[in-house]
């Protein structure tokens, strides 16, 4: 093996920045909310996967998530709303290459999230797009769920 292979297979430098990598992304997440590895993508061999990043904003009609997926198709995704417990899975391919990659950080494998709903949602009215990698749900609340105004006499 030559010496420029060997060096390059065991860089103690670039382990290094590896683990600097991870632990600034470690509070990263801690310090802006996010969702411990969101977005990251892990080893498939640990059958781990990854966690899609998501925003969740609620309105007086609906609860809306938007779900970050890039590189998933749409008939790649299912979506399950039950007992007041909105359910996403699916999987996204691999990039296709040669191998020998310096840095891995786009996501592939099976994802997982699932959120309790603060409010109950009808879920014969749940409605889901998808468009350029964000998939938008609307889970318009069930009517004892909105708020109603009261008049004082």
């Amino acid at each position: 093996m030559s010496r420029e292979l060997a060096r390059r297979e065991h860089d103690p430098f670039r382990e290094r920045m590896g683990i600097g990598d991870s632990i600034s992304g470690l509070f990263d997440d801690f310090f802006n909310e996010r969702p411990t590895l969101a977005g990251r993508s892990m080893r498939s061999d640990t059958g781990l996967g990854w966690t899609p990043a998501v925003n969740i904003r609620e309105t007086d009609d609906a609860l809306i998530v938007y779900a970050g997926l890039p590189g998933v198709e749409r008939d790649d995704v299912d979506l399950e709303v039950q007992e007041n417990a909105l359910i996403l899975t699916g999987k996204c391919k691999t990039v296709d290459g040669e191998g020998g990659w310096v840095r891995e950080e786009l996501p592939s494998g099976q994802f997982y999230r699932a959120f309790n709903l603060s409010a109950e949602v009808d879920p014969d009215k749940v409605k889901a797009s998808f468009n350029n990698g964000i998939l938008e749900i609307c889970l318009p609340k069930a009517e004892q769920s909105k708020p109603h105004k009261v008049e004082i006499t």
